[in-house]
């Protein structure tokens, strides 16, 4: 099927490959991120990758084919229960973690995508915390193209 959306299982696969266990214990998917209902549940040190965006990018159809943008939010999350300074030991926790997550990220062109780009990194933030747990969002934007038309059987 060449009209497919973006594969999530690629990235979780390529964070998961290049991020050391002993840095990322876990890069789970949008469903293992959706069960998780408070700050204090999330493991430390796991990532969830997140399908957020994918749209068309106004361009006419060439050939049957049309240009898609994709955006992924990738969510880390880190707990320090001893940062006496009121978030700067959890922030020193973090800093190298998304540090290697956009590592292997930045400039990757999946395999298996038609007109695939570099990925890009957009945009990165504080999505929540609390007193012991920080949740980290970058969002990433690469494009692909779908169509062609079906085959004759």
């Amino acid at each position: 099927m060449v009209s497919k959306p973006v594969s999530i299982q690629k990235v979780i696969d390529r964070v998961g490959n290049c991020v050391s266990r002993d840095d990322l214990h876990e890069c789970g998917s949008a469903a293992q991120y959706s069960s998780i209902k408070e700050l204090k549940d999330f493991r430390p040190r796991t990532a969830y990758v997140l399908l957020a965006q994918e749209r068309w990018d106004g361009e006419q159809a060439k050939a049957g084919r049309q240009r898609m943008i994709v955006n992924f939010g990738v969510v880390t999350a880190v707990q320090n229960y001893r940062d006496a300074r009121k978030g700067a030991e959890t922030a020193e926790e973090i800093d190298p973690l998304i540090g290697t997550i956009r590592d292997a990220l930045i400039g990757w062109v999946p395999e298996g995508l038609s007109g695939d780009r570099e990925w890009g990194l957009i945009e990165g933030g504080v999505l929540d915390y609390d007193q012991n747990t920080l949740l980290w969002i970058d969002v990433y934007q690469t494009q692909h193209f779908i169509g062609g038309g079906c085959e004759q059987r």
